[in-house]
């Protein structure tokens, strides 16, 4: 339940007598259990709340509304979710590889399908109940994010630290029969879902029908920090070259669905594709099309931006896969304004290891380390790209704040957001005194 703690003049609810410090204990009949509930009554024209007073004495509102009227209630934080952590042990947990000094709120295994709906985070499954799953498709919670890493049963329950197998493929084929869309994911271990067990992957879930928007593959992230881990190795350059191989071919067979990262072309040396090729973007989040879509937006920014700019010199910091994506940029903007000029700066994660190399990844302390020798006065404008900060927060990964970096360089840094249109705004107006 949750408390209401204020109603909107005016609103239907105000109108239906809905008070302030009642506990909204049902929504149509089904009892409360996190914002979602009141989310979708608001999209309809008929409500039906079970409130109670602060003496426990329950009544049954109706909330009659037109169906694009906000319902009108603010509800106490009680109403938000609180993530469902995961169950497994899964032997390429990231959580697992942190290093001490993080922020607090990576050490959270979430597997939440609430948080999969309305945040595209990945799950896997293997913690949904029957209501859970009535609720999915109750509320046609889609698309959803999952996590399958294979469909061969004992491959997935071997990666994700399982004593049990689960029903993934009875889950998927139920939720995708139901109306439910789904964004797949496959993190590649070498040696244990490469090969034949990821042909059947892919062919396992393209057969479950068009409600299987996507296959991701991209490939597993080792840090440093593996002390008493399972024992496993990165994809090598050759391995790389077969999987992405693997993938195009299904690809060219099936007029999309399956891609490969773009960290996976960069470990094979390979050239990633056109925006075009990538549709929709739907697997963005895990860096499937990125390089290509940032730089067309570089392009089209740049066809819209002034003829002219003023002189300047700037630095990017970046990871180090990041780097060429970040120089093909500056290449395209100089071929406009010959009188901007770029310094890249990639930065070597020694925070998490040398083989973690994405720019989402990169810390403060890893940044200072690089930037320490460096004139950095000589530079109109310093710009870090946001994904290295907490969402919505100026913090990096170690706990740093963007302004005690600023103090430690001595400098403005501008956090430019990731992708191209931002970088051209930056490059074209910037000053160096801004965010």
């Amino acid at each position: 339940m949750a408390i209401i703690i204020d109603v909107t003049k005016g609103s239907p609810a105000k109108r239906a007598g809905l008070k302030k410090g009642e506990r909204l204990i049902a929504v149509n009949g089904r009892p409360f259990e996190d914002i979602l509930d009141y989310i979708y009554a608001d999209g309809e024209e008929c409500v039906r709340l079970t409130v109670s007073d602060p003496k426990g004495r329950e009544r049954t509102v109706t909330v009659e509304k037109d169906f694009d009227e906000e319902i009108g209630l603010e509800l106490d934080d009680s109403a938000e979710i609180t993530p469902r952590t995961c169950r497994n042990k899964c032997m390429f947990c990231f959580v697992d590889q942190l290093p001490k000094g993080m922020r607090p709120s990576l050490s959270v295994k979430d597997d939440d399908y609430r948080l999969s709906f309305t945040c595209g985070c990945y799950v896997t499954g293997t913690n949904l109940s029957e209501h859970d799953i009535q609720r999915i498709i109750d509320y046609k919670m889609s698309p959803l994010y999952v996590s399958v890493h294979a469909t061969d049963p004992e491959v997935r329950t071997r990666l994700l630290g399982r004593k049990k197998q689960d029903d993934q493929m009875g889950l998927l084929r139920r939720l995708t029969q139901n109306g439910i869309r789904i964004n797949t994911q496959i993190v590649l271990v070498p040696g244990i879902n490469d090969g034949a067990v990821l042909e059947r992957s892919l062919d396992d879930l393209y057969n479950l029908g068009e409600n299987v928007l996507s296959v991701a593959v991209v490939p597993v992230g080792l840090t440093r920090h593996r002390e008493g881990l399972p024992l496993l190795r990165p994809v090598s350059k050759e391995e790389a070259a077969r999987i992405i191989d693997t993938v195009e071919a299904f690809y060219d067979a099936h007029g999309g669905f399956a891609y490969c990262s773009d960290e996976m072309y960069q470990i094979a040396g390979r050239n990633v594709h056109d925006a075009a090729y990538y549709g929709d973007f739907l697997q963005i989040e895990n860096g499937v099309g990125l390089i290509a879509k940032f730089l067309s937006e570089v392009d089209e920014a740049l066809e819209y931006a002034p003829d002219s700019v003023a002189k300047r010199h700037i630095a990017v910091i970046t990871g180090v896969s990041g780097a060429t994506t970040i120089a093909e940029a500056f290449d395209r903007i100089g071929k406009k304004w010959d009188n901007v000029t770029a310094e890249i700066f990639p930065v070597v994660n020694r925070f998490f290891g040398e083989t973690v190399t994405v720019t989402g990844l990169v810390t403060a302390t890893d940044i200072i380390a690089t930037l320490a020798e460096e004139d950095l006065s000589r530079f109109d404008t310093i710009v870090i790209p946001s994904v290295m900060l907490k969402e919505f927060e100026t913090v990096f990964l170690d706990d740093v704040s963007v302004a005690e970096l600023e103090a430690r360089l001595g400098c403005r840094l501008t956090v430019v957001a990731a992708d191209g249109e931002a970088l051209i705004d930056a490059v074209a107006w910037d000053d160096g005194d801004g965010r």
